[in-house]
């Protein structure tokens, strides 16, 4: 509500794919009041536009642009958030490094395998099924890689744009973006194998190796998917020198 006028806003975007945000305004009156836009911590340089007349703004990120106007009908605003690629180094988890492009962190893409189990075998602790219902209908799955996932990012770390080629795909027809198969955004770079970094004795990978890591073995191209699209993840990186 503003000043008792229903104000209905329609929002279009692909984020946190795509940086651009589309929205357009319906009311039955045109009426004045505040708009507060919310800049991304990890954008430096958002653009505004309201009915395709740029909007200079000076905020930074993490803080709110505030768009005080007399809103009419069909007023259309556009927001930008033009995404990098930025690699964080996480010096207490043995210098791995993780990539993020805009909003997402981006994990390896690990072909999943799927084993259906028991329910009741599977059940944790003091987990208990209640009386009369069926287990069979809420089935557990343990997942195990099917591809190689002990990489090594091998690439130069200081030049991101050579290091990483962003791919992007069709948006999903069901439009549901986080699955392995439909995910409209990958990212290649190159890698090495570390065949000392392998499976512990509870079938999880084990601890990371201290970086820089050497390897002998041939560089290959790896795909990084978002985090939230893949269930098996490698998300904090060696790096091999």
């Amino acid at each position: 509500m503003a000043d008792g006028t229903v104000v209905t806003v329609t929002e279009q975007t692909h984020y946190p794919f795509e940086g651009l945000v589309q929205m357009k305004l319906q009311m039955d009156k045109s009426t004045r009041f505040p708009l507060y836009l919310r800049i991304p911590v990890w954008c430096s340089d958002t653009k505004v536009k309201v009915n395709n007349e740029s909007v200079t703004t000076t905020m930074s990120a993490g803080q709110y642009l505030k768009l005080d106007r007399e809103w009419r009908n069909g007023d259309q605003i556009s927001i930008e958030f033009p995404m990098k690629l930025k690699v964080r180094t996480w010096e207490k988890n043995k210098n791995s490094v993780s990539l993020n492009y805009g909003p997402l962190t981006y994990s390896l893409k690990i072909k999943e395998n799927y084993t259906r189990l028991d329910s009741k075998q599977t059940a944790q602790y003091d987990s208990k099924w209640q009386e009369n219902s069926d287990p069979s209908q809420w089935p557990s799955y343990e997942i195990q890689p099917s591809s190689v996932w002990n990489f090594g990012l091998s690439g130069n770390l200081n030049d991101l744009e050579k290091t990483f080629t962003i791919t992007h795909k069709p948006w999903p027809k069901d439009n549901f973006p986080f699955t392995l198969e439909s995910v409209p955004l990958e990212i290649k770079t190159k890698a090495k194998k570390i065949p000392s970094w392998t499976i512990d004795q509870y079938g999880l990978c084990s601890e990371l190796p201290q970086s820089p890591v050497s390897s002998t073995e041939p560089e290959e191209e790896i795909t990084l998917v978002p985090m939230g699209a893949a269930l098996l993840r490698i998300s904090a990186f060696p790096v091999v020198k």
